[in-house]
């Protein structure tokens, strides 16, 4: 291997991370404890440790206040956080997960790595994305790319067949949920629509567990107005059980958990016809956005048929999952290897890359002499190449003003969602809105919710820029071009074609600044990390 690349997979409630092995295989590295996963908790100790995975959720059970879980739900928002006195961000939170990962990996290889590919969701916009890169880099990592999850399990699975196949990925992970029809073949992937809901996981299964359970006990010990709920102790007690049962209805038709609150200590018995009846409106939420995304796919290929529907991501196990796409979609799910397959595709994809950069670099060739072609990678599937053509998980674009006293504006989108890229789109051509204008506010925006809003405060301003111009009349014509590359860049250029002046901006952007990212970058370095 010529040079070497982890996948990781930093997810919500657990994170994984593979390499592409010696024999051209896809590999996942074991953790200090001999697992595939780590849970995604950090707690911080009295002593300045910072522990991070299973003993960390186990002893946040006891101290829910000295750590975090869940910290993906928060990525790219501005979202402060406390432990110790010390502050912390999302970003630096998800760094010292990263870290913990590469360093046990290195550990676990003998080797001394520090380039990496980390996913995200497929529906992640601009903001998370750039937070997720940041994260890498707050860990001192090299990061090389980003990819989407299901892209990433798409690769695990091989897409070396000459013959175009259309997946549809069915991914719940532990706090996440988005799917994504795309076209592979020949090495090469045509994202085709993406969809989903960030705060839509295996989590929310688990608090519907742990409000049925508790509602069985109240009845049962007699307990009456007395919510056990309120209990601290007994609800991080419950909320570590919950997860044991959710993964035993999985496998036994019935459970049993112990809960104690008081004097009250009670054996609750759970089936999985209850738990089903329980988290309906859940799976109920997974169909809507899956019949969302195949909408989308049929407008623009009308003749699109499904040939495979993986299932991905831990809480897809779930036998109600399977049930409800077969009966309210007619489909035929196949299981894939669930909490593994993201991070081995983040293994290819970040293999493949750097591969194909050190075959095409003639830097060091005789004149004349270009690299050599590539050769079929067995990690790929056979396949040489690796092309991978995305879309727009957040539809993009531009405030404007309708007069001089709309005080409000409202977003014209440029680029909708699910919008192949790269993309150009043609010219817009606006105006001045009031006499001796002296200067023109060029704001780009990010659809926030599910559906577009032309009201700004529906939306998220990634970026702004002013262009100072002479004294302009009314209506004097205003040139705006727009671009967005397939890295997740986007580009926008505002020009007064009475001057000529223009000012471009270039959107990819975090709520944390460089001196941010160097400021955490720093405090994390100074922290001693155990798993």
């Amino acid at each position: 291997m010529s040079d070497a690349v982890y996948g990781i997979d930093l997810g919500t409630t657990y994170s994984a991370i593979a390499k592409i092995n010696d024999l051209d295989q896809t590999e996942i590295i074991l953790n200090t404890e001999g697992e595939n996963t780590t849970p995604s908790v950090v707690y911080f100790e009295e002593s300045g440790n910072v522990v991070i995975g299973k003993q960390a959720k186990q002893v946040l059970v006891a101290d829910p206040d000295s750590g975090i879980a869940l910290i993906k739900r928060h990525m790219g928002t501005d979202y402060p956080l406390e432990f110790r006195g010390q502050q912390y961000t999302p970003e630096s939170i998800s760094a010292l997960i990263l870290k913990e990962l590469v360093n046990a990996a290195n550990i676990e290889t003998g080797g001394d790595i520090q380039k990496t590919v980390i996913t995200v969701p497929a529906y992640f916009g601009i903001q998370e994305r750039e937070a997720t890169k940041q994260a890498g880099e707050i860990a001192g990592l090299e990061v090389v790319g980003i990819v989407t999850e299901p892209v990433a399990a798409a690769l695990s699975i091989g897409i070396a067949s000459t013959e175009q196949q259309t997946l549809f990925i069915y991914d719940l992970g532990g706090g996440t949920f988005d799917t994504t029809i795309m076209r592979v073949g020949g090495g090469k992937v045509e994202v085709v629509a993406v969809d989903g809901n960030r705060e839509l996981g295996g989590a929310d299964w688990d608090q519907a567990l742990i409000d049925l359970i508790s509602e069985k006990f109240i009845a049962q010990a007699g307990l009456g107005d007395d919510d056990p709920r309120y209990d601290e102790h007994y609800i991080s007690e419950l909320r570590r059980d919950a997860e044991n049962l959710k993964q035993s209805l999985t496998r036994r038709e019935k459970a049993t958990v112990r809960c104690r609150y008081g004097a009250a200590d009670e054996q609750i018995e759970v089936s999985r016809g209850d738990f089903e009846t329980a988290t309906k409106h859940l799976v109920d939420q997974t169909i809507e956005i899956c019949k969302r995304a195949t909408a989308l796919a049929e407008k623009k290929y009308a003749d699109l048929a499904v040939d495979k529907f993986l299932l991905v991501g831990g809480s897809s196990r779930m036998p109600m999952v399977s049930a409800a796409l077969k009966e309210q979609l007619g489909l035929d799910p196949i299981p894939t290897d669930y909490d593994l397959a993201v991070a081995k595709g983040a293994a290819i994809y970040g293999q493949t890359a750097v591969d194909e950069v050190l075959s095409t670099d003639d830097s060091e060739l005789p004149a004349g002499q270009g690299a050599e072609p590539a050769a079929p990678k067995y990690y790929l599937g056979g396949a040489s190449n690796l092309e991978v053509r995305n879309v727009i998980s957040k539809a993009l674009g531009i405030k404007f003003v309708r007069d001089a006293e709309d005080e409000i504006g409202y977003i014209e989108f440029i680029a909708r969602s699910n919008d192949p890229v790269p993309m150009t789109a043609e010219p817009i051509e606006a105006s001045t809105v009031v006499d001796n204008q002296t200067s023109i506010v060029l704001e780009i925006y990010e659809q926030s919710g599910e559906r577009e809003s032309e009201v700004p405060a529906d939306n998220r301003e990634l970026k702004s820029v002013s262009l100072s111009v002479p004294a302009l009349p009314k209506d004097s014509p205003i040139r705006i071009e727009f671009e967005a590359t397939s890295e997740g860049l986007v580009r926008c250029k505002i020009t007064d074609r009475a001057s000529g002046r223009s000012e471009e901006i270039e959107v990819q952007t975090s709520v944390m600044s460089a001196e941010d990212v160097a400021s955490a970058k720093s405090q994390i370095s100074g922290l001693t990390l155990r798993s």
